[in-house]
C-alpha cells in the first residue's frame, strides 16, 4: 500500500537549472533550494503537528540531541550526557556559546539549560494545550503537573546551571536520548516567548531561533504564488565540533513543485517520493536514491466485529489470505511483510531487523471454512455476506484489496465488498470502528517502535494484553531487554492472530549529486540541513 503523498517533488527532467556551489573547500558557503507543500501551522514546538512545520523547526531550533541520516543518534546543543546508574536520571553538558538569534533584532540572546526547563514546562501547562504530552509521559511527575495534581516546580526538568539540564524519568527508557531529538523537545526562551505577544511561531518577525539558522523572510499568500521561507546562518552557533555549513536554505512553499523549478529555472537539491517510478535515473543524471522502508501495511478485523472476538475465527479470516499470490502483486514500492516493526526503526543505533530477521508463521487454514461455518452458524442474526473491507482511495486502483476480499469468497464463502474512502473520510471510520476488516498503514511519527505497538494496539479488540507489552518495551533500561520486549509484541499480535501483515512500504530519498549530508528523516519527513554540504563549482 503506497499513500498519495509527495512531499517534496520537482521537475528535474531535461531541465538546464541553476544550482549554487559551496564557496569553502570543505563544502560549506552554498545555498540550498527545497520544496514543501503547504505552509508551516505553527513554529512554536511546543504547539506544531504538521510535517511543514517540523522541517523549518528542526532547522531553526537546537534539540540536544540529533538523528542522522542514517537513523542514529548523535549530540546536538548537548556536548555531553550521563545517565545514572539506575537508567533514571540523565544530565545534559551543553555546548558553550550557543544563542538565540531573530529577524526583530541583530542582538542575540544566550541559549541556556533554563530555555529547555522552560520548553518543558510549557508542554505540561494545561494552558498551553500541547499535543506532545503523552510523548514525553515518562519524565517524571509529568502527568501529575499537567493534571494539576502538582506544581510545575515539581516536573523532572532542572536547570541546575546555565549549561546544565538535568531530567529525572518515571521509570528507565533506554531510548529516551531518541525523544531529546524530537522538535517538540526543542528548547523556548521565556523572555523572547512572552515579547511576541501570542504570535510566536506565526511570523518571521515573531519566532527566535537557536539552531543552525534563523528565518529571515517567510512569505505566504494562498492567492499569490510567490510564498517562500528564507533560513540564514546563525555565525554564532556554528561552533568547532558543531559547524554550519550552508549560509542560505531557500525553502518555496507549491503545491506545483514541476512548474515551480520549471519556471524559476532552479534545481532543487533534494526531494523525497514515494514512487520510484517518478524517479529516472537515465534523466535525473545528477540525483542518487536512497531507499528507506519505513512502515507497514496490515489487515485488520474491527474490534466491534464479532469477529474480532474468537481467536480461532481470526485465525480462520487470515489464513484465507494467500500471502504468496500476495506476493507476486505488490508493487515495486513494497516488500511483502512477515512482521510488524519496518527496518527503518532503531532500536540504541541498530535496525530492529538485525536483531530480529523476518520469520514468516503460517496460519493454518485446514479447518478455516469449518470454524467459519460454525461461527455463521451461531450467529443468524448477521448478515456477514454485506461485510465491508475499507481501504484508503489510494487502493482503488491496486489488486491488493480486490485480491483479499476474492480469497475470503474463495476459501471461506465470505462476501466482502471493498469500499474505499479519501483520506479523511477513511480516518474517520477507522477511528470509529466503522468497517469489518480494514487495510491500514501503520506508520510512527518518530523512530520508535512502541509507536508502531501503540498504533496497532489501537484496532484490537478489548481483553487483550497488548498495553502491557508496550508497557515492559518502554520501560527497559538496557539494549537487550528493549529488543526482546518488541519481539515479544510481534509474537503476541501474530500467534493470537490479531492481525496480518502484509507488505513493508518504500519510501525515496533523491538527492543531487552535487550535495552530501543532507540528513533526512522518513519517519517526521523533515530534512536537516546543518551539515550539508555543496561541491565546489
Amino acid at each position: 500500500m503506497k499513500k498519495v503523498n509527495i512531499l517534496i517533488m520537482a521537475a528535474l527532467f531535461g531541465v538546464m537549472s541553476l544550482t549554487a556551489c559551496g564557496s569553502g573547500d570543505d563544502g560549506s558557503g552554498g545555498e540550498f533550494n527545497v520544496v514543501i507543500s503547504s505552509n508551516p501551522g505553527n513554529l512554536d514546538p511546543q504547539l506544531a503537528e504538521d510535517k511543514e512545520s517540523f522541517y523549518v523547526i528542526r532547522n531553526i531550533y537546537g534539540t540536544l540531541m540529533d538523528i542522522d541520516g542514517s537513523g542514529m543518534i548523535v549530540n546536538g546543543t548537548a556536548q555531553s550526557y550521563t545517565v545514572s546508574s539506575d537508567g533514571l536520571t540523565y544530565t545534559f553538558k551543553m555546548r558553550e556559546g550557543l544563542c538565540w538569534q531573530g529577524l526583530s533584532s541583530s542582538e542575540t540572546v544566550p541559549l541556556t539549560a533554563y530555555d529547555y526547563e522552560y520548553a518543558f514546562r510549557r508542554i505540561y501547562d494545561p494552558q498551553t494545550h500541547s499535543p506532545h504530552t503523552e510523548r514525553f509521559s515518562d519524565i517524571k511527575n509529568s502527568m501529575a503537573v499537567y493534571g494539576g495534581a502538582m506544581s510545575s516546580s515539581q516536573l523532572g526538568v532542572k536547570a541546575v546551571d546555565e549549561l546544565t539540564l538535568e531530567i529525572t524519568l518515571e521509570y528507565p527508557d533506554c531510548e529516551f536520548l531518541k525523544l531529546m531529538a524530537h522538535p517538540a523537545a526543542s528548547p523556548c526562551n521565556e523572555q523572547l516567548f512572552l515579547s511576541t505577544r501570542g504570535r510566536y511561531g506565526l511570523a518571521a518577525d515573531a519566532t527566535y531561533a537557536c539552531g543552525a539558522f534563523y528565518i529571515t523572510d517567510w512569505n505566504y499568500d494562498p492567492y499569490w504564488h510567490d510564498n517562500h521561507i528564507t533560513l540564514e546562518k546563525i555565525s554564532a552557533n556554528s561552533l568547532d565540533g558543531y559547524k554550519t555549513y550552508p549560509d542560505i536554505v531557500n525553502v518555496e512553499i507549491t503545491g506545483d513543485r514541476e512548474a515551480y523549478s520549471a519556471e524559476n529555472n532552479i534545481s532543487i537539491d533534494a526531494y523525497v517520493i514515494d514512487d520510484i517510478a517518478l524517479y529516472d535515473r537515465s534523466v535525473q543524471k545528477r540525483y542518487s536514491c536512497r531507499e528507506y522502508i519505513d512502515s507497514t501495511t496490515c489487515l485488520f478485523i474491527s474490534p466491534q466485529s464479532p469477529i474480532a472476538a474468537d481467536e480461532d475465527v481470526r485465525r480462520a479470516v487470515f489464513s484465507s489470505v494467500d500471502l504468496d499470490k500476495l506476493a507476486g502483486e505488490l508493487s515495486d514500492n513494497s516488500v511483502q511483510a512477515f512482521g510488524f516493526i519496518p527496518n527503518a526503526v532503531t532500536v540504541t543505533n541498530k535496525s530492529f531487523r538485525d536483531f530480529y530477521p523476518e520469520s514468516r508463521t503460517v496460519l493454518s487454514a485446514s479447518s478455516a471454512k469449518a470454524v467459519w461455518d460454525r461461527f455463521t452458524a451461531g450467529h443468524t442474526d448477521i448478515d456477514f455476506n454485506s461485510s465491508i473491507l475499507l481501504a484508503d482511495d489510494s487502493l482503488n486502483s491496486e489488486s491488493l484489496p480486490y485480491s483479499i476480499t476474492s480469497d475470503l469468497e474463495d476459501k471461506l464463502e465470505l462476501y466482502c465488498s471493498p469500499v474505499f474512502e479519501d483520506r479523511s473520510d477513511y480516518k474517520k471510520r477507522l477511528e470509529s470502528g466503522d468497517y469489518d476488516l480494514c487495510i491500514a498503514e501503520i506508520k510512527g511519527g518518530t523512530n520508535s517502535a512502541e509507536e508502531f505497538m501503540q498504533q496497532i494496539a489501537d484496532f484490537l479488540p478489548v481483553g487483550n494484553s497488548a498495553d502491557e507489552l508496550i508497557k515492559r518495551a518502554d520501560r527497559c533500561i538496557d539494549l537487550s531487554e528493549k529488543k526482546d520486549a518488541i519481539k515479544a509484541f510481534e509474537d503476541y499480535i501474530t500467534d493470537n492472530a490479531y492481525a496480518l501483515p502484509l507488505s513493508f512500504e518504500k519510501v525515496y530519498f533523491i538527492s543531487s549529486d552535487d550535495t552530501s549530508d543532507i540528513w533526512y528523516d522518513p519517519f517526521g519527513e523533515t530534512m536537516f540541513f546543518k551539515y550539508a554540504k555543496q561541491k565546489q563549482c
